[in-house]
């Protein structure tokens, strides 16, 4: 029996749904006079939005005008962090191409996402454009078209799996490391090993912050600078006696398993310190360090790990630079965002960072 490709239930917004879609101010003022002026309807310029938006709830409106405003509400691609995997073997052309071309029509096939694959130089690129729907949200703003892009770039010791910090581009990075492991072991027999930034067997306070404290000052190319923000979290060692004496500070420390910190030299600050000897490790950073080239950037870097009870999922990016202003001989103090190529520049430096970080730690304390 052939497969029927069948949608979703059809939704009818009610005349709420629609009044509460048009309040938001992503909705414009122009936007609502071009549409009733569509349906030959004249409005004075001085009108306000109110009135607007009470006009168009009182019409019957079509599938296609429904479409127009949830096109209004979708939210454009935010700037997700990056993270990244390590695939170590011996690696070829054919058996990235492969794996690629059997994830996209995987992908294809199984629902509506739009797959291209590219390939420049050593480097191998799947653009997924897929619908995200998040049901948290008002029932005209839950869709969102998102784009993420998984890139293979290989090296002479395997492949770097580069990818968005998403749900989505896990699960489809997932596909592609089955798929070439696969391919590689059905060519060689070899298994590739898997490598990624994960302190998860280090389980010890003071060496998951010292992961972080050198990743700050090590960045290739960069003088750090300032830290602005931590985020630190308390791993239980065990239980403790109850009979056992404490201070309030003690008992107040045991009930707390999570603390976020902002604010300049935090690292140095006395409620850091406090935190930092009961046990309490960073899991998250924000840090700013300055580009050694001529009158280079001052430069916002963040990285963390998304399940700081465990160290793992760990992702990093780019918040964006304080250009250097020749005529003050200073770093202004607005922040501006970075350009592709920029962005691409310092997220390879945070990985090479993070890679040696980590080697370090294993190095000095074993895994």
């Amino acid at each position: 029996m052939s497969k029927v490709n069948a949608g979703p239930s059809i939704f009818i917004p009610t005349d709420k749904n629609i009044f509460d879609a048009l309040q938001h101010k992503k909705v414009t003022q122009g936007e609502l006079v071009t549409f009733l002026r569509k349906r030959g309807i004249l409005v004075a310029l001085g009108a306000s939005k109110q009135e607007l938006i009470e006009k168009i709830c009182s019409l019957t409106l079509s599938y296609a005008d429904i479409n127009w405003i949830g096109r209004l509400l979708e939210n454009p691609n935010r700037k997700d962090k990056t993270t990244h995997a390590n695939l170590k073997g011996d690696v070829e052309d054919k058996h990235i191409t492969g794996a690629c071309s059997l994830v996209k029509a995987n992908l294809s096939a199984d629902g509506d996402d739009s797959v291209k694959m590219t390939k420049s130089g050593n480097k191998t690129t799947l653009t997924i454009t897929y619908v995200d729907q998040d049901f948290t949200k008002t029932e005209l703003r839950q869709r969102t078209v998102k784009t993420c892009e998984i890139q293979i770039e290989k090296g002479k010791d395997g492949v770097v799996m580069k990818l968005p910090s998403t749900k989505k581009a896990r699960e489809i990075s997932e596909q592609l490391k089955t798929a070439l492991k696969a391919q590689v072991t059905k060519d060689s027999g070899e298994e590739l090993e898997e490598f990624s930034i994960s302190l998860e067997s280090m389980p010890v306070a003071a060496i998951r912050s010292q992961f972080f404290d050198f990743l700050i000052r090590n960045v290739d190319g960069f003088e750090f600078d300032n830290v602005s923000s931590v985020d630190v979290y308390h791993l239980e060692q065990g239980l403790r006696d109850e009979f056992e004496e404490e201070g309030a500070e003690a008992r107040l420390a045991s009930y707390i398993n999570k603390a976020a910190l902002a604010g300049e030299g935090v690292l140095e600050s006395t409620e850091f310190k406090q935190l930092h000897t009961r046990g309490f490790y960073i899991y998250r950073i924000i840090w700013t360090a300055v580009d050694k080239s001529f009158e280079g950037p001052k430069v916002e870097f963040e990285a963390q790990f998304g399940q700081p009870d465990s160290c793992t999922e760990f992702m990093y990016t780019v918040r964006g630079l304080y250009p250097y202003n020749s005529r003050t001989a200073e770093h202004n103090v607005t922040r501006k965002g970075v350009s592709p190529y920029e962005n691409d520049k310092y997220n390879l430096r945070l990985r090479d960072s993070s890679e040696i970080a980590l080697k370090m730690a294993v190095d000095k304390y074993g895994a």
